[in-house]
């Protein structure tokens, strides 16, 4: 948090920084699990699947079925490139409920994408997770620093249930994975933002001078990921802001090697 909120501010003051790159964004809400793959080790019955309630959409396991199942679930994310940036962090949100053992949050360099995990080397990172304790209440994982692992990477949720250690529920939404882009990022040429404006409830703006593929982003004014899209080309890109408190945001836009901000108000 500190990172980011350094570079909210510099932006703000109008001089260059490391920009923050998400690498990741998975909140489950077209109501399948996105780019996460489910596979399951042990029980066909139960396993990793999307699920909605109170407005709210996630992944679920739950290894109880009449009573307690035997089932190792992994919830998996695709490949994700650890080489290209610095200062990977996970952050994910959480909630459970009834008895039973935490999930493994776990990172791999090795694994294929495909086969049983359990034939991947997984390092287990659960020890730095806040967990959710129960009542179905949503917890912040807090920051899982990432940056010891090189090459490609996996991140995976692992469940675990049995009559020995009973079963718990588990809810995962919002995970993120961003990172620092490295230090050499040049001033853009040309404005990259045009003509910023919101209007019912939609920040639109135009891009210009885009050559390759861009990466535009919201924050809040601590540094906090707010928004995110992807744009292949210049043109009138359009996110929405609705659901935003009313305040001053940082929009920046990121291609490769440069970086623009620019202050946004969202009555």
């Amino acid at each position: 948090m500190k990172n980011a909120l350094l570079i909210v501010l510099l932006l703000f003051a109008g001089f260059a920084s490391n920009a923050q790159e998400i690498l990741l964004e998975e909140t489950f809400n077209d109501g399948t699990l996105g780019s996460f793959t489910a596979y399951s080790v042990l029980g066909d019955g139960q396993v990793w699947e999307p699920r909605e309630f109170g407005g709210r959409q996630f992944a679920q396991m739950n290894g109880f079925d009449g009573g307690i199942q035997d089932n190792e679930d992994w919830l998996i994310s695709p490949a994700l490139d650890m080489d290209a940036q610095e200062g990977e962090v996970l952050t994910f949100e959480n909630a459970s409920n009834f008895s039973g053992p935490d999930l493994e949050v776990l990172v791999s360099n090795d694994y294929d994408g495909n086969s049983d995990p359990n034939t991947a080397t997984w390092t287990n990172l659960s020890d730095q997770v806040n967990f959710s304790t129960g009542n179905y209440e949503y917890v912040n994982s807090g920051a899982l620093d990432l940056s010891a692992i090189s090459g490609t990477g996996h991140i995976a949720f692992k469940y675990i249930s049995n009559t020995s250690v009973d079963g718990k529920l588990w809810q995962i939404d919002s995970v993120v994975v961003s990172a620092e882009m490295p230090s050499n990022l040049e001033e853009p040429t040309t404005d990259l933002i045009r003509a910023p404006i919101v209007r019912n409830g939609q920040l639109q703006f135009e891009l210009t001078g885009l050559t390759g593929q861009a990466n535009c982003t919201l924050y809040d004014m601590t540094g906090r990921f707010v928004l995110g899209q992807a744009a292949a080309s210049a043109g009138l890109i359009t996110m929405p802001v609705r659901q935003l408190s009313s305040g001053i945001y940082l929009l920046t836009v990121q291609t490769q090697g440069t970086m623009q901000g620019h202050k946004i108000f969202i009555p």
